[in-house]
Parts: C-alpha cells; sequence; structure tokens
C-alpha cells in the first residue's frame, strides 16, 4: 500500500516534478512500443517460418533413399529398405530420376535445368499436397479452389510439367514446345548432334519453392526423355512420404542400417536455408532486444532525478522509523512498477496484434515478386511467458542499482538543507 501510494505522489501527482513526470511517461511509452514490436516480429518471423517448411514438408518428400548398386527401378523396389519403408500403409515410397539438363524454347532461348522423372502415383501425390497448400480457408462455396487440377493434367508421353520462373525466364507457355538437350552433347566434338528430345509443355506449375520453380521440370517416368538414358547422367533413387513426420529420425536410422543404403531428409537438403532462418531470426531477436533494453535505462534516469528530488522524503521516512534496506527496496519496487506498466502493456498489445495477424494473415505483397504474398504470424507462448521474465529481472536490476542510493541518505543532514 505504502509502495503504490509513493508511487503515484512521488511520480504522478501534482507534487511531482514536471521533468519527472514527463521522462516516466516516455520512458513506460518506449518500453511498451519496444516490447510491442519485439513480439510482433518475431511472431511474424515465426509465421513466416511456419509456412515455409510446411510448404517444403509438403511438397518435398521426407526422405530420398540411394542405393548406388541399383540401377533400375525393378532393382530398387526389390530392395529391403523399399520394403521397410512399406511397411507402414501410411508411407507412400516411389522410385524416381533425375538427371541435368539444358532447355531450348522454340524462340531460341537456353536455360539449364533439373529434369525429375515421377510415377504417375508420385505426381498426384504432389498435386494433391499442391492443391491442399494453396487452397484458401475462407473459399466461398461454389468458388474454385486456388488451385485447379484436372486429372488429365498429368503429363503422358512426351509431355512435362515446368516451374513458373523457368517458364518465365524462357518465355513459354503451356502447349508450348521444348527442346530437352543432354549436357554432354557440350563435349562432343565439332559437327556431331547430341542427345535431344523435343517435349510439350502440359501445366506450369507454382509451388512457391526456389528451387522448384526456377529449375526443375517434371515428365512420367518412362514416357518422356527416353531418348537421353544412354546419356548415363541419370541418378535413380526412392522418394518417400511418412505417415507421421515425427518418426522421421526413427525411420532414417532403421534405413541406414543397411550398409549399401544413403539416406537424406528434407532437412539434410535444406539445412542452409533453415540454419538463415534461425540465423536472421536470433539476429533480429538480439538487436530489437538491445533496443528495449537501451529503452528500459530510462527508468535509471526517472529514478536518479527521483532520488535526488526527494532526499527530504527519504529523510522523512528514515525518521519514522524504515531502515536503510527497507528504504532501498521501496524504491526499486517504484522502478519495477514503472517498467512493469510498460512491459505488461507491450506484452498485450504485441500479443494481441500477433494473434489478429495469425487468424487474419495480411495480403497486400505483390504475388509477382515475393513466393509467399501474405504476412503471417504465429504466437509462441513460451516466448511471451520469457519476455516477461526477462523483463522483470532487468527492471529489477534497473531499479536496484540507483535505488541504493536512498540508503545513503543521512537523515540529520537532508533535513537540515532547506
Amino acid at each position: 500500500m505504502l509502495v503504490g501510494h509513493l508511487f503515484r505522489h512521488f511520480i504522478f501527482s501534482k507534487r511531482a516534478g514536471a521533468l519527472v513526470k514527463r521522462i516516466a511517461w516516455l520512458s513506460m511509452g518506449a518500453i511498451s512500443i519496444s516490447v510491442t514490436a519485439f513480439l510482433v516480429v518475431l511472431f511474424v518471423m515465426n509465421g513466416m517460418n511456419a509456412s515455409i517448411k510446411s510448404r517444403i514438408v509438403g511438397l518435398e518428400p521426407h526422405l530420398y533413399v540411394q542405393i548406388p548398386g541399383a540401377t533400375t527401378a525393378q532393382s530398387l523396389e526389390n530392395h529391403p529398405s523399399f520394403q521397410r519403408l512399406k511397411e507402414d500403409e501410411g508411407n507412400k515410397a516411389y522410385v524416381f530420376e533425375t538427371q541435368d539438363v539444358i532447355i531450348r524454347s522454340q524462340d531460341g532461348q537456353f536455360r539449364g535445368g533439373i529434369a525429375r522423372g515421377v510415377s504417375k502415383a508420385s505426381l498426384e501425390h504432389f498435386i494433391e499436397q499442391l492443391q491442399l497448400l494453396d487452397k484458401k480457408p475462407s473459399t466461398a462455396k461454389g468458388e474454385s479452389p486456388a488451385y485447379f487440377w484436372d486429372p488429365q493434367d498429368i503429363p503422358d508421353e512426351g509431355e512435362v510439367i515446368l516451374g513458373v520462373d523457368l517458364a518465365q525466364s524462357l518465355g513459354v507457355f503451356e502447349g508450348d514446345f521444348i527442346t530437352i538437350v543432354s549436357p554432354s552433347g557440350l563435349l562432343l566434338p565439332p559437327g556431331e548432334t547430341p542427345k535431344f528430345e523435343r517435349v510439350r509443355i502440359k501445366r506450369i506449375v507454382t509451388t512457391s519453392l526456389a528451387d522448384v520453380d526456377t529449375q526443375y521440370l517434371f515428365y512420367q517416368r518412362g514416357k518422356a526423355l527416353k531418348s537421353l538414358d544412354s546419356q548415363g547422367l541419370k541418378k535413380i533413387g526412392i522418394e518417400a512420404w511418412l505417415a507421421k513426420e515425427s518418426k522421421l529420425d526413427e525411420m532414417k536410422e532403421s534405413l541406414l542400417k543397411f550398409s549399401d543404403v544413403q539416406v537424406e531428409t528434407w532437412e539434410d537438403r535444406n539445412g542452409a536455408l533453415l540454419y538463415a532462418l534461425k540465423l536472421e531470426k536470433l539476429t533480429i531477436g538480439f538487436f530489437l532486444g538491445l533496443a528495449g533494453m537501451i529503452a528500459a535505462s530510462s527508468i535509471l534516469t526517472v529514478l536518479a532525478l527521483l532520488l535526488s528530488q526527494k532526499r527530504r522524503d527519504i529523510a522523512i521516512l528514515r525518521t519514522i522509523g524504515y531502515s536503510s534496506k527497507q528504504t532501498v527496496r521501496t524504491f526499486t519496487q517504484m522502478g519495477c512498477m514503472l517498467s512493469g506498466v510498460g512491459v505488461l502493456t507491450g506484452t498485450i498489445l504485441g500479443t494481441g496484434i500477433s494473434l489478429y495477424i495469425q487468424k487474419n494473415p495480411i495480403n497486400f505483397l505483390p504475388q509477382q515478386i515475393y513466393y509467399d504474398a501474405s504476412i503471417p504470424a504465429l504466437v509462441d507462448w513460451r516466448l511471451v511467458f520469457g519476455v516477461i521474465v526477462v523483463s522483470a529481472l532487468i527492471a529489477w536490476l534497473g531499479s536496484y542499482i540507483p535505488s541504493r542510493t536512498a540508503a545513503e541518505v543521512q537523515p540529520s543532514e537532508a533535513l537540515r538543507i532547506k
């Protein structure tokens, strides 16, 4: 009760100094803005990271299995590792093939790319995942999904699917023909014609994954690029989606028990991206936290001015029986209350804004430029709790240091001063 009374009368009453009052309001406002910005920015980054991860996990296989000794699809399907993947009915495992190619448009534009041959079932699964990711929850009744595919859009004989950025760089559209050339043709002597195949673009796909959209073309294995099979550049393996992603590490360890098996998870393939996202989040969080600490340091100024102006009041408190420890504790609590108002206000505002963005992602970025045009958010309650705890510790430390000078006030000397 006494601390609250002193807090109101020493800082915000008419008897309080105008300078102390103004700095106190500015301090609380600065702390509130700092905490709000810290939480909103980190929660938006959480949402963006979660969006990127969900899209990668949805479209990329959870596991890639390579068996150096296996050169045909039948040998892969007969391998124990393939049977191990198929033990769980919820798992999806398919044989795939991949090779580097050179793509030439009818207008003479050249681009390098990666040709990925998969089974029809794998393509259907890919399309299904793409539709789930692009489907808007608020789609009105009767409105078409955001990404409509017809079963006939599966590429057949001599047909391919092209990534949207790769198609734009070549200047081609759905229905156009392109020529696929083997890179080994670059090493042929002059006069020899490299192996090539002319294919038709069945669909142009947008995945919002940079690697896929800028480099990949998909085709049904055995239906296209058959003339390039003899070039020796093709790699073959197994791609798998697990029914439960939580069992990813367990499945990887199980497959590595086979001596001739090489296993790579989606995390291994995207390790650089995931590390960059984590480093970006830590860096931004560090500098925002540093800015918040600088704003919180204004509490030192408030308490220093307050203690210098209220020496007679402190002396009176000491005279009526307040000990040095009680005096220090009282002013420390006043500083903590001042900081607490700013921290709690900022926490409520930052969490509230982030929860609103989480339920209503902001859409104002141009889709032609950004892979993800929406700004999502994902609230992490552990971070909210951590901000409150760390802020409380900083507030206590920032209030205790200047409050110790209150114990040095001698009542006889302070009351003698007019």
